[in-house]
């Protein structure tokens, strides 16, 4: 894997040192042989490709207009889609099994109310991780590309 996801974004204004800067959404589903039979192709497909637009700091040498190269580090992105996934689902399994361990003559409906119990604390787990995670999620401006060339700023650590 490289170290940068990036997506490239127009910027669509600037307000000091931040900047509003519009992506366009895409799909790799343009590419993949199972693209009729997917739920993120129909979903895709559906709802269209809008493009959202996002805030990001930078040094002060954006200008409107100016097409910038975006990026988040990998490795936050996979650390925060596993625990996006499987804490939840520990959650969802995990306590009830351990309930079931503990307490062998609960019926169906405590475990069942267990099971969402375990499901909501998690992800409230997730909430308060991804609050104390949240610089590492947020996308820097790898590079400017104005209409002179591009400009690559030296890269602050994020993470």
């Amino acid at each position: 894997m490289s170290e940068w996801i990036e997506e490239q974004g127009e910027v669509v204004a600037v307000d000091g040192y931040t900047a509003r800067v519009r992506v366009q959404r895409r799909s790799t589903c343009g590419s993949c042989s199972a693209r009729s039979g997917c739920g993120s192709g129909v979903l895709s497909d559906v709802l269209g490709r809008k493009p959202i637009e996002l805030q990001v700091g930078h040094g002060g040498d954006l200008q409107a207009g100016d097409t910038v190269t975006l990026g988040i580090r990998d490795g936050a992105l996979v650390s925060g889609a596993l625990m996006m996934y499987l804490l939840p689902l520990a959650g969802l399994i995990g306590v009830p099994a351990l309930a079931m361990v503990l307490f062998p003559a609960a019926g169906e409906g405590v475990l069942l109310l267990v099971g969402i119990a375990g499901l909501a604390l998690s992800l409230l787990g997730v909430r308060h991780w991804m609050r104390r995670q949240d610089a590492a999620f947020r996308p820097i401006v790898l590079a400017r590309h104005p209409a002179r060339g591009v400009v690559r700023p030296p890269v602050a650590d994020a993470g």
